[in-house]
């Protein structure tokens, strides 16, 4: 190699001189073994010369504004495609508030009740009142006569109570006398009908087989006009298909409601109406009755017609107009059938009840009250109703549990309240809002049924309506009930060691105590 050549090779090979080695091997004749160190690579990057040369490149300038603008399309575009999908979600809306009438409970008070007990019923947390109806009131002469009844309500405005007014529209003597003489305007006030004949004996016959629920024709001879009137109550019914008698009763409401009504309760509504043809009865004839009592007809002709709807509609609409919150239209009656009391579909009137299962005398089951339960929902199409309780088969403060966390408003009777723990229970989301689901526990001997609203506690309501003590595994019937629960209220006579209000029990082993009712929260699980 050329004097030069050594420090061009060891530049070109990367490799240093100094840390080349040979190593003569004693053992091998002339060998040598040459010892190269690690070959070190070196990367050279371009120099900013060169960079700036592609910098500045066209291609390079125009790639780069390709990806800035693209990048900001597709942050607006994920931003715009996130709003929208906020936009389209479905809303969970929070349910819509109860009314006061729906909030509960309501109470019936007589014309008696003093400014002091409407205080306490207020204190008590009752929601509004029921004025109830004494028979020999004439709705149609009600401003005039019944200066009690009115001092009730307004005793009750000055002390913010609501007040429902009890009203029966069917009857009235007011315009009767004129009617009978055929004057032009009143002629058709009430519901005329001739003579179908004479009897054996010359007497007039009555014009059909409409009975009332006294066992007597529901017709009544006037010897002045010589015809019979319709009068299933004894009193002369009013003919509502005439428009004036409508607007006459229309005029009442407006009149209660100017001197502080907040609501009305209706006797009478599924009588309201007969059968234009007044048409017989079909006869139905059960056992044990006979063609001159009221159960031997099917009275189709003279109940539930579905003309009723739009008329009721009239005086609702009336008295929500008149309202600055609305005011509730109640039924008195339990309801067979809603049918005739929708318009296009809609029911017109609020609270509906159907209350039988709690107004008779029958000994209470758990399969009585799970099996009544359900075909009362059903009945009432899962509306919120009006529940009323005279059974005493048991306690009452177990039938006002039972009653009083069930979906609607409980009525009390005699300026009776509920206990301060069942009102704050009867105000959680869980109740006023949520589902509702019943079972039959413990081999058919315990009613129960829960109460449960997204994001609350649940609520078990449980009834043992036998003579013995049960003990319930609630989670192993209810897979949605956790192991431990929660007392929160017991009624009077429930006395079982550890079972007391505030207190977390195994829910595994709750024991009950006979015809007694107990109130539980608890964690609801997935089933």
């Amino acid at each position: 190699m050329l004097p030069g050549e050594e420090k061009n090779a060891s530049e070109k090979s990367n490799v240093n001189a100094n840390e080349i080695k040979f190593t003569a091997n004693e053992k091998q004749n002339g060998d040598a073994k040459l010892d190269i160190g690690d070959v070190k690579g070196q990367y050279v990057g371009m120099s900013k010369e060169e960079l700036m040369k592609y910098a500045n490149d066209p291609f390079w300038v125009r790639l780069r504004w390709f990806l800035f603008i693209s990048f900001w399309i597709l942050w607006a575009a994920m931003l715009v495609g996130a709003i929208m999908i906020i936009v389209a979600a479905p809303k969970c809306n929070p349910p819509e508030p109860r009314t006061w009438w729906e909030q509960g409970p309501l109470t019936e008070v007589k014309e008696e009740v003093t400014k002091q007990q409407l205080q306490a019923l207020k204190d008590n947390g009752v929601q509004g009142i029921i004025l109830s109806w004494f028979s020999f009131l004439d709705a149609y002469s009600f401003l005039n006569q019944s200066t009690d009844y009115l001092k009730v309500v307004k005793a009750a405005n000055e002390l913010n109570v609501s007040v429902i007014i009890d009203l029966n529209p069917l009857s009235s003597t007011k315009w009767f006398r004129d009617s009978e003489g055929k004057d032009d305007f009143y002629t058709d006030y009430y519901i005329w009908q001739k003579p179908k004949g004479v009897n054996a004996t010359g007497s007039p016959e009555p014009p059909n087989n409409w009975i009332s629920k006294e066992n007597r024709s529901s017709w009544v001879y006037s010897e002045v006009r010589k015809e019979f009137y319709y009068a299933p109550q004894s009193a002369p019914h009013l003919n509502f298909r005439n428009p004036n008698v409508i607007r006459e009763f229309t005029n009442v409401l407006v009149g209660l409601i100017d001197k502080g009504a907040r609501g009305i309760r209706l006797h009478g509504a599924p009588y309201l109406l007969v059968d234009l043809n007044f048409a017989d009865e079909a006869i139905i004839a059960p056992e044990g009755f006979y063609h001159t009592e009221y159960g031997f007809y099917s009275h189709t002709k003279t109940e539930n017609l579905h003309e009723i709807g739009p008329i009721i509609k009239q005086w609702r609409d009336v008295i929500r107009n008149k309202t600055e919150n609305g005011a509730p239209l109640i039924l008195a009656e339990d309801l067979n059938t809603l049918e005739p009391f929708k318009v296009n579909g809609s029911l017109i009137i609020d609270l509906p009840r159907h209350s039988k299962l709690f107004n008779s005398s029958r000994k209470l089951s758990s399969s009585l009250l799970h099996n009544d339960l359900k075909s009362t929902f059903t009945l009432l199409e899962h509306n919120w109703p009006l529940w009323e309780q005279n059974n005493n088969a048991l306690p009452s403060d177990v039938m006002y549990t039972l009653i009083s966390l069930l979906p609607g408003v409980p009525l009390l009777h005699n300026n009776e309240t509920l206990d301060p723990e069942l009102l704050k229970i009867r105000s959680s989301p869980s109740v006023q809002y949520g589902t509702f689901l019943k079972y039959q526990l413990n081999n058919g001997t315990v009613f129960a049924y829960t109460r449960v609203s997204p994001g609350n506690p649940g609520y078990l309501v449980a009834i043992n309506p036998t003579d013995r003590k049960m003990v319930v595994d609630f989670p192993k019937e209810v897979r949605t009930i956790s192991q431990e629960i929660t007392v929160q209220y017991i009624s009077k006579n429930y006395n079982e060691t550890g079972v007391t209000p505030e207190l977390k029990i195994d829910a595994k082993m709750v024991p009950i105590s006979p015809e007694a009712a107990g109130v539980f929260t608890y964690i609801p699980q997935k089933p």
